[in-house]
């Protein structure tokens, strides 16, 4: 894996921290010259065209983990993995260093070095083909002292390269294999663990053994030379674990993609669900709006009948008050006849009472008669019976006198009696033709009242009725993105669904795919073991031959023939 170092310094009176990597533990010098490289080139970015000689660095510090200070490096065993150190420039009249906090790391600049020159082993590129690590925050560093800062690694599966070459591969399982990611060799655990991870089924005799193979020295720990050397002689080995390691790792990545892919389904569940939420609100808010407009439309119909009957109460109303003025104009008519009634009433009252004048003066007139007659019975007796009988008829005639005279006073008062009568009737009759005649506006009025306010009513219910049917064409202008965005949620669920279906199903065939590889690849395994056993007996024996015919010529007094070539020079690679 790689081995990453971050160095801070002052660069145009700014702090910048870059992040830097190595193949593996880099020297003194190996450092300095990368960090050289690296900040000419962050000064080169920050001020391009400019004529700035290259970045020099005279001394490291770095936080000592035993007094929580800052202290000057003077060897590569001070320097750790993920460690923060910090460049000091040569002092001039140029340059002064000044303090302050020192930011996050970042990557150097595209193109800031090349380390096929200035690596140790000579490996291309700033970052290692196997892992894209990158530190976490840096807290509280200071230029003259102060706290350590705190840095955590990011977990998951990383990938392995897919085109590399055999001694890329021999460094990339090195790093897999040494737990302690320092290049202090592979121990026991480590190799049986990484059998354990690769599936590789290998008898614990067979691995021990390969081991014991892989350790020259025979200390217990197979060194990065070592295991360089114990590749040579199992190429087919080392791509086994190669593969096998870049499939268990794509597997975890793709497992973490699958687990990722799932996770997202909550969001997309809870899109869904907002969705749906949102648009059951809104067909709940239609709903009420829709009981609305139909209790305002049955408001306004109700409205509309009573406008409607108070309409013909109203009518009805204008006819009664109709009907009262031409009863009070009959009234009217009736009590001017009757007052013609009274008047001709009154022309017969005054003739009467002239008749009866007529009569009385007709019956003084007879009674001056009467007195003179019996005057003139008294003067003359002769005339006496001319007189009797002129008495009697005079008599005859002051009683018809009389009796006419007191028809006529009857006649008389009894019209004078009706005349009162009639015209007190005609005008009782006219004031309740009059009352009628105002009791019917009064309606007329109160029905006009009635028709006005309905009509209002009806206006507010029609005004209502609009607004809810804006109200209602606004929800539902509203409903149709709701809907679409719960087709839109409902569908990339669905598609997500597929994807982790596909992706679980892909990551399955995978499995059964690479297992039945793996399986023939280990049987390949197996028979290099084998070979290269029975490739170290028959040496073993050649060996034992050689030295027994060396010790044939010596003993003859022959020259003693050549080595032959060491067993190390012979490689036998395989593709996997």
């Amino acid at each position: 894996m790689p081995y990453t170092i971050f160095v801070a310094s002052d660069v145009f009176h700014r702090k910048v921290n870059l992040e830097l990597e190595f193949p593996f533990a880099p020297t003194l010098a190996d450092l300095t010259r990368q960090a050289e490289q690296a900040f000419t080139a962050e000064q080169n970015a920050q001020r391009p065209g400019a004529a700035t000689p290259p970045f020099e660095i005279v001394k490291f510090h770095v936080v000592d983990e035993a007094t929580d200070e800052w202290v000057e490096v003077f060897g590569a065993n001070q320097i750790k993995h993920y460690c923060q150190l910090y460049c000091f420039q040569p002092h001039s009249t140029r340059f002064t260093e000044s303090q302050g906090h020192i930011p996050l790391a970042k990557k150097p600049p595209t193109g800031a070095y090349d380390q096929s020159r200035n690596s140790p082993l000579g490996i291309a590129g700033s970052v290692s083909p196997t892992r894209g690590y990158s530190a976490g925050p840096v807290h509280s560093h200071h230029t003259n002292g102060g706290s350590r800062g705190v840095y955590q690694l990011p977990g998951g599966a990383h990938v392995l390269p897919e085109n590399v070459g055999h001694d890329e591969k021999v460094r990339i399982v090195f790093d897999e294999i040494d737990t302690n990611k320092n290049r202090s060799g592979i121990r026991p655990d480590d190799w049986h663990r990484v059998f354990q991870v690769t599936g590789l089924e290998l008898t614990s005799v067979a691995a021990d053994d390969l081991f014991r193979k892989a350790d020259f020295d025979k200390d217990g720990v197979v060194t990065f030379s070592e295991w360089q050397r114990f590749c040579e002689l199992y190429p087919a080995f080392l791509d086994s674990l190669y593969y096998r390691l870049k499939a268990h790792w794509e597997k975890l990545a793709e497992a973490g993609r699958i687990d990722h892919m799932k996770a997202q389904r909550n969001g997309l569940e809870d899109r869904e669900r907002a969705a749906q939420q949102a648009l059951d609100a809104m067909a709940g808010e239609a709903a009420d709006l829709e009981a609305k407009q139909r209790q305002a439309d049955q408001d306004m119909q109700d409205a509309q009948d009573k406008q409607r009957a108070a309409e013909d109460a109203a009518r009805r109303g204008m006819g009664d008050i109709d009907a009262a003025r031409q009863a009070r104009a009959d009234k009217e008519a009736a009590l001017q006849a009757e007052k013609e009634k009274e008047r001709a009433a009154q022309q017969r009252a005054a003739q009467a009472g002239r008749e009866r004048d007529e009569a009385n003066r007709r019956a003084q007139a007879a009674q001056a008669a009467l007195a003179q007659a019996e005057n003139a019975e008294k003067r003359a007796m002769q005339a006496l019976e001319d007189a009797r009988r002129e008495k009697d008829r005079q008599s005859a005639l002051a009683d018809a006198a009389k009796n006419d005279a007191d028809a006529a006073q009857d006649r008389h008062n009894s019209i004078l009696g009706d005349i009162p009568r009639t015209v007190e009737d005609a005008k009782d009759a006219l004031a309740r033709a009059n009352k009628d005649h105002q009791d019917a506006e009064q309606r007329q009025h109160d029905l006009a009242q009635q028709s006005y306010d309905a009509q209002n009513r009806v206006a507010a219910a029609g005004r209502l009725n609009s607004d809810l049917m804006r109200q209602l064409q606004g929800l539902r202008d509203r409903q149709d993105p709701a809907q679409r965005s719960l087709s839109d949620a409902q569908q990339a669920l669905a598609d997500h669904d597929r994807a982790v279906s596909d992706a679980e199903d892909h990551l399955a065939s995978e499995d059964a795919r690479k297992r039945s590889l793996l399986d023939d690849e280990k049987s390949i395994v197996e028979q290099e073991i084998k070979l290269r056993a029975a490739r170290e007996s028959l040496e073993e024996q050649e060996g034992e031959l050689r030295e027994k015919h060396t010790n044939f010529f010596h003993q003859a007094g022959r020259e003693s023939p050549g080595r032959s070539r060491s067993p190390n020079n012979y490689s036998t690679p395989t593709k996997y």
